[in-house]
């Protein structure tokens, strides 16, 4: 049976989803970026607002494209690996996965409830999104634990994910990394 290079085949990923995965892979890194930049730096809060309405814009560019791209993973399923690996390893590589699936849609969704239910409207440069629920202090103290103690999870995550795909490519010479790059 022929596959098509739209769609994902057993053992490949299609166009669709490598253009799926760098989209949203640069738009998350630019957010959680951004958040980190915000969280450490000593700035006063005037100087951090510009920060912070990028910070916002890419949050929500990532919920928008996060939902299309968690939904076709799940629609589309996972390739195969392209070899036997050790049983731990292939775990570990699903729990990677449906992890940073999971942030892609968690992070968003928990920076809106933040401010949504912290009393504030979901705007960005002037731009009202999301009206105010009005303080909710159940749901702001639980977002905000959610958006505040992810991201060092997420960057093991990130870290493992760039790790096996480099050693992948690099030490067991297969073409994991390949595929969802040249092809």
């Amino acid at each position: 049976m022929k596959t098509s290079p739209i769609t994902d085949g057993s053992t490949h990923f299609g166009s669709v989803s490598k253009i799926n995965h760098w989209i949203t892979a640069a738009i998350f890194l630019g957010a959680l970026g951004l958040g980190i930049f915000i969280e450490n730096s000593e700035l006063p809060r005037e100087a951090v607002s510009p920060y912070m309405q990028w910070h916002k814009a890419f949050g929500v560019s990532v919920l928008i494209f996060g939902l299309w791209r968690v939904g076709w993973r799940v629609a589309n399923g996972f390739p195969k690996p392209v070899e036997q690996m050790p049983a731990w390893q292939d775990r570990t590589a699903k729990v990677v996965h449906v992890g940073l699936l999971t942030a892609i849609l968690a992070m968003p969704i928990s920076g809106i409830l933040m401010s949504i239910a912290g009393g504030r409207d979901l705007s960005i440069w002037g731009l009202t999104l999301l009206p105010s629920l009005g303080k909710i202090e159940w749901l702001d103290t639980v977002a905000k634990a959610v958006h505040e103690t992810a991201p060092p999870v997420i960057l093991l995550m990130l870290a493992l994910h760039i790790f096996g795909a480099l050693k992948h490519h690099f030490i067991d010479r297969d073409t994991t990394l390949r595929r969802m790059t040249a092809g």
